[in-house]
């Protein structure tokens, strides 16, 4: 048997063009396109004929269906609310509400289309074919609760008194008995999903941190989240004509690679300029910030000015589902959570400064981004958020060949640390090595990093429990695989976007922030 890595559910769809990214990326294009092209709003109605234009079903049992699903794409894609499960009306009865450059989203970000949810089975083990009746049976021994049972066929389980502790799949000589999973409610960190009395997929509002996961992971795209892209290119049309403000672009330290292998950074520039944009900002600007000012309390930890009044350790805010997630679900940490503004804020804020007229867009991998905006402080500085697969949209609607994009001079905002911030682990060495160079010499500094909210509880409970030693002073948390790399909003793989930050990162002018910024008082 070929020796294949076993792959967690956010590595078994990424980086892979299927017939689910396909439909998003089209419907995006054909709003694009229709507000490109000044189409009057009821256009809309033929969004859903362009992007399923064949009259025999190609996904699902019917045409009609996935038209349907198609039309609550499109609500998700004008920034509006998905209608109930059951309800029906033409899109154009609510779209016109979204012809605007203001901001219009409201929570909730991330939505289930009902209508295109397949109804998964939950967590359960199952026999497969491959059971053979075999004379030793195992299973049925191993099984704690005697719910194995055996007949002439094979083995039985009873759902009923199962207790998915696995013990059958463990032991069984053909590997017949398979776990499945519903693959959102597995992506999902914080148990947000369930199903409702239906079997449809619901979800938690009150739990979910809008971190998008559950978005990529479903295999027939029956989860959606809410879009600016309509929003946003109205304001670059008015600011085209001089009927509104410039729109200045802040751009992710995961934006290398995300337009393809063979659109340099400077082309990606260009490209966001070709669009409209009137200039562009690293976001690893920001993170220099955020370094710095957590280097500066992690250094009175790390030098034993610690005291009854100081957090138990430094928690990163950098990722807004990671700090939402530990806060909701360990209180006792709320206060180690630094509450330092996030990467994205420290650069519109410096756009802000040098522009204040502007109105400011996030292009990014993160659609919690967009939840991030709820905060009143937060959206007096940015104005809207674009995930790197809208902006791929907005290039392909425009018709703009990403291959022949010219050269720009190359953007020089931000340190090493900064651009490495994007790579789980990035972000715990950068205010590490930072931290070192304010204290002047290289002694250790006790952290401790996770990936996936999953993996990001299972860390803030092991702390809990003091099952780490030595205890960490520093805690990074990245909601997403691998790091913001392996965020819901990107284009490419997991590997090639790592390799691709890494290299963009050796190129800056600077290591640390201290460097070319002041240190913090």
């Amino acid at each position: 048997m070929p020796e294949l890595k076993r792959l967690n559910i956010f590595e078994k769809m990424r980086g892979l063009y299927t017939d689910v990214m396909s439909v998003r990326r089209n419907t995006l294009v054909e709003i694009v396109k229709m507000i490109y092209e000044d189409k009057a709003p009821e256009y809309v109605e033929m969004i859903p004929y362009n992007v399923i234009q064949k009259d025999v079903p190609t996904y699902r049992d019917s045409v009609f269906s996935e038209r349907a699903i198609i039309r609550e794409r499109v609500r998700l894609g004008f920034g509006l609310d998905i209608q109930e499960f059951g309800k029906h009306s033409p899109v154009l009865f609510s779209v016109k509400e979204a012809f605007t450059e203001k901001k219009i989203i409201q929570k909730p970000i991330v939505n289930v289309i009902k209508i295109g949810c397949e109804r998964c089975p939950t967590d359960s083990f199952m026999v497969s074919d491959l059971c053979r009746a075999c004379m030793a049976h195992p299973c049925t021994i191993v099984c704690p609760k005697q719910c194995v049972s055996k007949d002439d066929d094979g083995a039985v389980i009873d759902q009923d008194i199962c207790i998915r502790c696995g013990k059958c799949a463990q032991v069984c000589p053909y590997n017949a008995i398979i776990y499945r999973e519903r693959p959102c409610a597995a992506a999902c960190g914080v148990n947000a999903i369930k199903s409702d009395q239906y079997g449809f997929a619901e979800i938690d509002q009150d739990k979910c941190v809008s971190c998008g996961l559950c978005i990529v992971s479903c295999p027939f795209g029956a989860i959606g989240e809410k879009s600016e892209i309509v929003q946003i290119l109205i304001a670059l049309k008015k600011a085209a004509s001089n009927d509104g403000p410039p729109i200045y672009a802040e751009i992710a330290p995961s934006f290398t690679g995300q337009l393809g292998d063979k659109v340099s950074p400077s082309q990606f520039i260009s490209a966001v300029k070709m669009l409209g944009f009137a200039g562009v900002m690293e976001v690893a600007y920001g993170a220099d910030i955020d370094v710095l000012n957590l280097a500066g309390e992690l250094v009175e930890l790390a030098t034993g000015k610690k005291n009854e009044t100081n957090p138990r350790f430094i928690g990163t805010s950098c990722c807004p589902s990671w700090a939402q997630a530990a806060r909701n679900n360990f209180s006792e940490f709320s206060g180690s959570i630094s509450k330092s503004s996030t990467p994205m804020v420290e650069t519109a804020k410096k756009i802000r400064e040098t522009i204040p007229e502007s109105k400011i867009v996030f292009i990014g991998p993160c659609i919690s981004k967009k939840n991030e905006c709820f905060d009143p402080e937060v959206a007096e500085l940015v104005d809207h958020i674009m995930t790197f697969e809208e902006l791929n949209a907005l290039i392909t609607g425009r018709g703009i060949d990403m291959e022949s994009i010219p050269e720009s001079e190359e953007i020089k905002d931000a340190s090493a640390s900064g651009r490495n911030f994007p790579v789980a682990g990035g972000v715990a060495d950068a205010i590490i090595r930072q931290a070192k160079a304010i204290i002047g010499d290289d002694r250790e500094i006790p952290f401790a990093a996770a990936d996936t909210l999953a993996g990001c509880m299972h860390l803030l409970k092991d702390i809990k429990h003091g099952r780490i030693k030595p205890e960490p002073l520093l805690v990074e948390g990245m909601a997403c695989p691998f790091g913001c790399i392996g965020g819901p909003g990107t284009s490419t793989t997991l590997l090639k976007a790592k390799k691709s930050v890494k290299d963009f990162a050796g190129r800056a002018n600077w290591q640390i922030p201290s460097d070319y910024l002041k240190k913090p008082d």
